[in-house]
């Protein structure tokens, strides 16, 4: 019974409140006394106790009833132990003091050793409830606040931002949502360590709530939390819901006063530290009508102030086009695919077609989004290229295909190749054929399984640069080979000074093979150049029987596409292999 030992005995009587007191003084309990229900409830108000003693029959003031009925609306009374102490046994009393909300009631006169167990019976269930509620207090914690800062968390404030709108609904009042997103946290967190950053993530939290005046957030209920309008919504990303606007341009007075404040030196040890910060603001009704549609548009308006430089707010505008929309959404989740595990590869078998096996394999980028589905590559991809994210996700894919490689060939796989696209910016960017010799030490695959597909594109840029790349690249042992050949604009030349190993015909000549004379003598004439340069030659696209056929006339050393197989999944992949391994071995 730790931390339940004061009770309160109100009785009108002096003698029974005397007998009640000296039993449960000997248990070991603190006891205090009243001789009305009044009393009683002055008392209570003064030192909180743990249970309270109650007389049904008290002739002067307040009955036990309508005492009890007080206690339980009074603070820390709804959970209260009232055990009511009556003489009347009658069914409807006994009722009646339910109903009131007592919890338990013994009978006059009283058997104090009876009284002692159900006193401790009450304190034991009341320890119960109370565990039970700090459980359910420490679940609500859990479920709405972030552990890190104490700010409520993204589902709190949708659910509180629901709540308002209805509110700003009935009023006919207007409301803005900031969405607020620190410049370069990811480089403290890359160069200083988590630990540092989330110190910086708290002080953020400290400023932002201290940023917000009182009038900023209005029509909040006395039972709601004062910070309910901050929130923090994941990461570096924080909200503001600032209510009761008079207008729109009040919103960027707020946002101005948190950038100031946030772009203030934040001081960690020896560390120096200086955050800008990027907001954007969506105006309610003006910007949507639902708490998501809210949330996503003060979301693009904030990627649109950090694309155009960060450190600075905008407002949401529907003269957005829905290109640039959704190119600002797909950045948004781009941005985050890799952490959030979103990025998988798929692999396209490849056909030896002279000895009818397939040692090879193309990787291929997929992504789905929960949000958006499946995003095709021609989308995302050039996207990745024009911001620059192209190159950690392409580190991403390289080592990924690299590391799934080396288990399968460790695994008995016959697979002697495996073929990865290199954008041209991520081989254009200093320290390439660094991060390709770290990943194959990293992965223990050897560099000859290693095929890099470069688009001719990246080979007509800086001749000097590119070649001295290539030579890098040749020295470590990758295989090299051009990508969608014959779509480009390097000349034949040129091509003939670059260490290649392999071309690949671009599908749209092999996709017309039967219908085109002019396509099939373009993909004779490439094969017969790679020959005679020793190059090796890949044909894309292959979908019929007459297409397979033709390259395998024509001496094409490798195939790939639907005839053979559409990419697949690496578990679907394996068993792909297994089984056209097995189909061989038969014919063998």
């Amino acid at each position: 019974m730790k931390g339940l030992s004061s009770i309160i005995i109100i009785d009108d009587d002096p003698l029974i409140r005397l007998i009640v007191s000296k039993k449960l003084q000997a248990m070991g309990l603190d006891t205090y006394e009243a001789a009305s229900g009044e009393e009683g409830l002055r008392l209570f108000d003064e030192i909180k106790a743990d249970a309270v003693l109650l007389d049904v029959m008290m002739p002067s003031g307040m009955d036990g009833y309508t005492t009890c009925s007080a206690l339980r609306n009074r603070t820390n009374g709804e959970h209260l132990p009232i055990l009511m102490m009556t003489g009347l046994e009658d069914v409807e009393s006994i009722n009646q003091a339910y109903e009131a909300g007592a919890t338990d009631f013994i009978t006059k006169p009283l058997n104090t050793t009876l009284l002692g167990h159900r006193v401790r019976y009450l304190l034991k269930g009341s320890q119960v409830t109370q565990q039970l509620l700090q459980s359910k207090q420490r679940l609500h914690q859990m479920a709405y606040y972030d552990e890190l800062t104490e700010l409520p968390n993204r589902l709190f404030f949708l659910e509180y931002l629901q709540r308002m709108i209805a509110q700003a609904e009935r009023q006919k009042t207007k409301m803005g949502v900031l969405f607020i997103d620190l410049d370069g946290f990811k480089r403290i967190n890359d160069t200083l360590g988590h630990h540092v950053g989330d110190q910086v993530l708290r002080v953020i939290g400290e400023r932002l709530y201290k940023s917000i005046r009182a009038n900023d957030a209005l029509a909040r209920s006395a039972s709601e939390r004062d910070d309910v309008s901050l929130a923090r919504l994941g990461g570096d990303e924080f909200t503001l819901l600032l209510t009761a606007l008079d207008r729109n341009e009040s919103a960027m007075t707020v946002a101005e006063r948190i950038r100031v404040n946030l772009a203030q030196p934040i001081v960690l040890g020896e560390h120096e530290l200086v955050t800008t910060t990027s907001i954007g603001i969506a105006i309610y009704p003006d910007d949507g009508e639902t708490a998501e549609d809210l949330l996503k548009h003060a979301d693009l308006a904030m990627y649109y102030a950090k694309r155009t430089g960060g450190d600075m707010y905008r407002y949401f505008s529907w003269k957005m086009t829905e290109i640039a929309l959704r190119r600002l959404v797909l950045e948004n989740h781009l941005r985050k695919a890799i952490e959030r595990g979103e990025l998988e590869l798929y692999y396209q078998p490849q056909l030896d077609i002279v000895h009818g096996k397939f040692n090879g394999l193309e990787a291929l980028l997929r992504w789905r989004n929960s949000e958006l589905g499946s995003v095709s590559p021609a989308e995302f991809i050039p996207l990745a290229e024009d911001t620059g994210l192209i190159i950690s996700i392409g580190e991403w894919v390289l080592r990924e295909a690299c590391a799934q490689i080396q288990n399968w060939r460790s695994r008995g796989f016959p697979l002697d190749r495996i073929a990865v696209n290199v954008s041209a910016v991520q081989f254009l960017h200093r320290g390439f054929s660094g991060v390709v010799e770290r990943i194959l030490n990293e992965t223990g695959l050897e560099p000859e399984v290693l095929e890099l597909e470069l688009t001719e594109s990246a080979l007509v840029s800086d001749v000097d640069y590119v070649m001295n790349v290539l030579t890098q690249l040749k020295k470590i042992g990758v295989q090299l080979a051009i990508d969608d050949f014959g779509t480009g604009y390097s000349s034949l030349s040129r091509l003939k000074s670059f260490p290649i190993d392999r071309l690949k015909v671009d599908q749209t000549f092999v996709r017309n093979l039967e219908q085109s004379t002019n396509d099939s003598a373009i993909a004779s004439a490439i094969i017969a150049m790679a020959g005679s340069m020793d190059m090796k030659v890949t044909a894309e696209g292959v979908e019929s029987d007459f297409q397979l056929d033709f390259l395998k006339k024509k001496y094409c050393d490798e195939a790939q596409g639907y005839l053979l197989s559409k990419p697949l999944a690496a578990l679907e992949f394996e068993q792909f292999l297994m089984k056209s391994n097995a189909i061989a071995s038969a014919d063998g």
